[in-house]
């Protein structure tokens, strides 16, 4: 994980960078929106988050989330504010989220939690599969990911192949345990999008699904039995989070 911390006050700037630290976050320091552009440009597709305050000198958060908006690749920014009078001004800059200062300690680190939801993608390199997560494309994509993780859900893509499911939060690490640790050609998992939901045979040879739709009573029942072993890889998922 690594934060783009906006801030002038340097007692903020120590006070957030402890607590970056104590998370086992990376981080950069910008003091003012100027310098924030300049990290962003320098290390694009690098951060993970911004943490933006408003009120800098040179470039003010609204100018500099204008500037990184127009110019470069969306990654997710928070306005960190003591003024919240303009929260409709913040998100219309293209800002995802803000916090009010003071803030608690739990209330800034859940906040970063849903901001730095990803996009689980699978892809074959050099005939071996892996598993990536990745920055996703736009607020609207982000906001969706969101939805999804408050029901334990999240968006699963197959690089090369261009289609994308909805899923079990951990179906990624028992894919990859089904056919890197066990060596299997051939796993399985459901697909719960609420379009066409069904259950799917992922083939590791060329990454190639095939899918057999359910009718609803019988997703229902299929959910509850993928849940119970999907369950089982919840450690390998929180592993990855603390990382």
């Amino acid at each position: 994980m690594r934060i783009l911390i906006a801030e002038d006050d340097t007692t903020i700037q120590k006070m957030t960078g402890r607590l970056m630290t104590h998370w086992g976050f990376d981080f950069d320091i910008a003091s003012n929106g100027q310098e924030a552009v300049n990290h962003a440009k320098a290390n694009e597709g690098k951060y993970d988050l911004c943490l933006m305050d408003i009120d800098m000198p040179i470039l003010n958060g609204l100018e500099a989330t204008k500037v990184i908006r127009c110019r470069l690749k969306y990654f997710p920014i928070m306005a960190v504010t003591g003024n919240l009078r303009g929260r409709e001004e913040y998100l219309t800059a293209g800002m995802d989220d803000f916090l009010e200062k003071p803030y608690s300690i739990n209330n800034l680190y859940s906040k970063i939690n849903n901001l730095t939801t990803k996009v689980e993608k699978i892809y074959l390199a050099n005939d071996k599969l892996k598993v990536i997560k990745e920055t996703p494309m736009n607020r609207e994509e982000l906001q969706e990911l969101i939805a999804l993780k408050k029901k334990g859900l999240t968006k699963l893509k197959l690089v090369g192949v261009g289609t994308t499911f909805v899923v079990h939060r951990n179906i990624q690490n028992k894919i990859s345990y089904d056919l890197v640790g066990k060596g299997k050609e051939l796993t399985e998992f459901i697909d719960r999008s609420e379009n066409e939901p069904g259950r799917c045979h992922l083939y590791k040879c060329n990454l190639h699904v095939t899918k057999d739709i359910f009718t609803p009573d019988e997703l229902e029942s299929a959910i509850r039995v993928e849940n119970e072993i999907a369950e089982k890889f919840t450690h390998v998922v929180d592993k990855k989070t603390k990382e």
